[in-house]
């Protein structure tokens, strides 16, 4: 069973991803809000979304690393745990690179849209396999479908490069490509806070009975003679 400091602090970690990648995407929104009526005044957001979305990756390392005691002993699963590791660092350093003028947004963004891909497989992966386990009860099935909803958008996207240029069905299956992707990035910190109440329960439900509040067994604290 796990212990309970450890789910209650893969706890926290989930909550810190989730709002700051919340926070990360309000960015976006806004950034976006503003290019539109006020172009020039916009860099700023773009540069806050750029080194909180940074933060945001950083972060999902550990929540990647904690969920490894609640998954199945296989290769594949070291494996899968791996690509997630990476994908989250390659996010981060991308980010990072961009804000600092190391590389341009033409090379930066590509990069980017292939990790989060990766990452989206592991959303996809781990979800499922937490699902099977039952490990732990959580927003399991929501995971799956980001990951998937990411990895099919991508693809309908990469689709639209077969109609004519500026066509109808172009632009149909860019949106539709786009709006399923948009919907995996909005709902990835949403799965993350969902992931850290998971994880809290599971804290609370391990955390022996004659533990005090404090942290403290009852005859330290003074409970029991």
């Amino acid at each position: 069973m796990d212990k309970p400091w450890g789910a209650g602090r893969d706890a926290l970690l989930a909550y810190a991803a989730g709002a700051v990648g919340a926070t990360a995407n309000l960015a976006l929104i806004a950034f976006y809000a503003l290019q539109a009526n006020h172009p020039e005044r916009g860099d700023s957001l773009g540069v806050a979304n750029d080194l909180i979305g940074a933060f945001g990756s950083a972060l999902l390392i550990p929540v990647t690393l904690g969920l490894r005691r609640h998954l199945p002993r296989r290769r594949t699963v070291n494996l899968t745990q791996a690509i997630g590791v990476t994908a989250g660092a390659v996010l981060t350093l991308t980010s990072l690179l961009l804000v600092f003028g190391a590389v341009p947004f033409t090379v930066a963004t590509p990069i980017s849209l292939i990790a989060y891909l990766l990452f989206a497989a592991w959303l996809l992966l781990v979800n499922r396999w937490l699902r099977q386990s039952q490990a732990l009860r959580g927003p399991f099935r929501l995971g799956q479908y980001l990951g998937a909803a990411a990895i099919a958008g991508a693809a309908i996207a990469g689709l639209g490069a077969l109609p004519p240029a500026m066509s109808w069905p172009r632009l149909a299956v860019f949106a539709t490509g786009g709006m399923l992707f948009g919907i995996a990035i909005l709902g990835t910190p949403i799965w993350l806070l969902l992931l850290g109440r998971a994880l809290t329960n599971t804290a609370d439900a391990t955390r022996p009975a004659h533990i005090h509040e404090t942290g403290q067994p009852a005859h330290e604290s003074g409970l029991v003679p």
